[in-house]
């Protein structure tokens, strides 16, 4: 009985520290919106025939790029430090970024 106390305070007290004490991150950090965790029915959107850039990070390195119309997994958003929403999707053999503006999941 005295493990499962302790155990249970030490759970405890390391979610306490994580949400308190460990900093965030300078260069993304995530944002509550509209996107769900995980989207499987999104695809790029756009106004002309421009391909939308990948890029390594939020505003990062471009990485590659989709055709509009294109369907993409998405798995969740983040925002830039100039407050901007990336959309974080499945790309190639990893991950890459996309404007959130240029992409319509439901």
């Amino acid at each position: 009985m005295t493990k499962k106390i302790s155990m249970t305070f030490a759970i405890a007290f390391a979610m306490f520290l994580s949400t308190t004490v460990m900093p965030s991150s300078a260069n993304a950090t995530t944002s509550n919106s509209s996107a769900a965790y995980f989207q499987d029915n999104c695809v790029v959107t756009g106004t002309n025939n421009t391909p939308l850039n990948v890029r390594s990070t939020p505003n990062g390195r471009v990485i590659g790029s989709l055709k509009l119309g294109a369907h993409i997994l998405a798995y969740g958003i983040e925002q830039d430090n100039y407050g901007d929403n990336w959309t974080k999707i499945k790309f190639k053999r990893g991950y890459g970024f996309v404007s959130t503006q240029f992409v319509s999941c439901g």
